[in-house]
């Protein structure tokens, strides 16, 4: 079997990347659900790159893009995730945080997702990064799980959010996900065997494991209230949001410290400018009609004065709200083949 060829998709709005990466998925699983959030939180204009390359059972994708992002997806029931940095800068500090487990180089996070069915996971990926990303079908891992009784991967599917590991299942699982990706596979097994045998490889001293924590439950239902539509009523203030989350304020804001680097009235900034964004890009509303509801869809989101919002707007995708309207009707999504090697 000849394997299928490596596309490289490039995006310059995020609207346009979460209507692929929900076709990618549903490619891959065709009886999910999936839908996702995705946010800039670096100030600049954006260009996002992900190349998939198919395989039987297995999602395969390297990511990158020049601005920090946020990026939510619901928890599922059908499929374990596995992320990791790739040619990271050993002497830098990584920016970048799937599923609360802070990444290093030899670090392999995400996979906890099971026991947050109907709740948020959320991921911050930093600017310059290589993001590797891999998803297996659950329902081949369990089997996959029981014939080799493999109980400790098990366990730390359930309860561990990352791990950092130099083991040498790790180092070849790294390795086969290049090799795909330079040379193109066919047979999907081999990347089970080796994640399931990267789990289940006890701990010694020299690897860490990150497990859930009160804090990483906290920020994921903070992401996914702010992105609540409530039905026309305005925008929740942080006493409301901190009620609806039986948290207290200060906790809020150092979850916020932690996770982004930033306060949580610029996390809810961040979010709600993306939202209005998303409402000058929606390509089902005409271009006209966006026009002349541009200042009402950012007054929904919370932005009352708008030459103030039109400031921060443009400070933050160096672009004025008009210019997004009249750029939403071009295509903004570039795909290319990608040939590999022999």
């Amino acid at each position: 079997m000849k394997p299928k060829d490596a596309k490289e998709y490039v995006f310059n709005d995020l609207l346009g990347m979460q209507s692929y990466c929900k076709n990618h998925y549903e490619q891959y699983y065709s009886t999910s659900d999936f839908s996702c959030n995705i946010t800039q939180l670096s100030k600049g204009e954006l260009l996002t790159s992900s190349i998939c390359a198919p395989i039987k059972n297995v999602h395969l994708e390297i990511f990158k893009s020049n601005q920090t992002l946020l990026y939510e997806e619901e928890a599922n029931c059908n499929s374990v995730a596995f992320c990791w940095i790739g040619s990271q800068d050993k002497l830098s500090e990584s920016k970048t945080i799937i599923s609360g487990h802070r990444m290093q180089n030899r670090s392999i996070a995400g996979f906890n997702r099971l026991n947050k069915t109907g709740g948020n996971i959320w991921d911050v990926v930093g600017a310059n990064t290589l993001l590797c990303c891999m998803s297996l079908k659950w329902d081949k891992m369990k089997s996959k799980i029981n014939k080799m009784n493999a109980y400790n991967a098990y366990a730390r599917l359930e309860e561990c959010i990352g791990i950092d590991s130099q083991s040498e299942a790790c180092l070849q699982l790294k390795r086969l996900f290049g090799q795909h990706f330079s040379k193109g596979l066919t047979c999907s097994d081999e990347f089970y065997d080796l994640a399931i045998t990267t789990l289940e490889e006890p701990c010694v001293q020299s690897a860490k494991v990150t497990e859930r924590s009160d804090q990483t439950d906290l920020v994921e239902d903070l992401v996914k209230l702010l992105h609540e539509d409530r039905q026309g009523l305005p925008p929740l203030t942080i006493g409301q949001i901190a009620e609806c989350l039986n948290s207290e304020k200060q906790s809020l804001g150092e979850a916020c410290q932690m996770s982004f680097n930033m306060g949580i009235l610029d996390l809810i900034k961040s979010i709600r400018l993306e939202q209005v964004k998303k409402s000058y890009l929606n390509p089902h509303v005409p271009c006209g009609l966006k026009h002349f509801t541009k200042k009402q869809n950012a007054h929904y989101y919370g932005f009352n004065n708008w030459n103030s919002f039109r400031r921060i707007y443009f400070t933050t995708f160096q672009q004025s709200p008009e210019e997004t309207i009249d750029k939403s009707s071009k295509i903004s999504v570039f795909v290319s083949d990608l040939i590999r090697g022999k």
